[in-house]
């Protein structure tokens, strides 16, 4: 199928204020989408079937060969546009306007091992958390309120396109979710500098749910779990950056599981 290509000549076209709508986090819940820049992020949309519409600067319409055919319109913007409609300093000069996918709850009913993150502020920690949870065999993520927004363009980049494969749910009301948990066979690990037990002097759970927090505050709406756990620190050092302890505790669940 050969592609068609549109031409885009000004910035009131409606895909280019759409683009830059979405740099605020009200417009990507209202619209359920999300921008993803850069080749390697554009071509992880369209593989994943998460891409409604290409935009590409007409400098680097070379792109256009790195494309694989499909339905997915992309139009070629006219020289310095896209980079007014994009958050990025140095932008690559091509974008699509992703969909968020949306995922069954009930399915967590199924999973084995889940990541829970309880306030995590730094965009950058999230993504990989999320990059690490893929990588990890972890099953899903969860977002409690409080969480940085998965789909602002710092934690989108960190991601490295785990965003499309990772079902991920966001939560507002954890004593709920916890229940749910519960009720689903899970137990509740939580990973607290404060714990007794060291993760590596313990079985996790045949259905873990780590809960993983900021570290400066540590957890804040799940403060308790069916299980306390934190990492050994060797040397005097104060804390983890929480995307180290996720990961550690992410392959330690994972390992666990191997083991049984």
């Amino acid at each position: 199928m050969t592609r068609q290509v549109e031409v885009i000549q000004s910035e009131q076209n409606q895909w280019l204020k759409r683009c830059k709508a979405l740099q605020q986090k009200k417009y990507r819940q209202q619209y359920g989408e999300f921008v993803a820049e850069g080749l390697r992020f554009v071509q992880e949309a369209l593989e994943n079937q998460a891409a409604r519409v290409i935009l590409l600067d007409e400098k680097q319409s070379s792109f256009l060969e790195q494309l694989p055919n499909g339905e997915v319109p992309v139009y070629l913007v006219k020289e310095g546009l896209l980079a007014k409609a994009l958050n990025t300093v140095n932008p690559q000069g091509i974008a699509a306007i992703a969909v968020q996918k949306e995922w069954e709850w009930q399915d967590v009913a199924g999973m084995h091992q889940i990541v829970v993150i309880d306030g995590v502020q730094d965009p950058g920690n999230l993504g990989t958390i999320m990059r690490t949870a893929l990588a990890s065999d972890t099953q899903a993520m969860i977002c409690l309120k409080g969480t940085v927004d998965l789909y602002n363009d710092k934690t989108l980049r960190s991601t490295m396109g785990a965003v499309f494969r990772l079902p991920v749910y966001h939560i507002d009301d954890a004593e709920e979710m916890c229940k749910d948990l519960h009720r689903w066979g899970f137990q509740l690990a939580v990973a607290d500098i404060r714990a007794e037990q060291y993760y590596h002097q313990m079985q996790f759970p045949e259905k873990t749910a780590l809960v993983v927090s900021n570290e400066a505050n540590g957890p804040q709406l799940i403060k308790e779990g069916d299980i306390m756990v934190k990492i050994p620190l060797y040397q005097d050092a104060e804390s983890l950056n929480v995307a180290v302890a996720a990961g550690i505790l992410m392959y330690a669940v994972r390992t666990g599981r191997e083991e049984k």
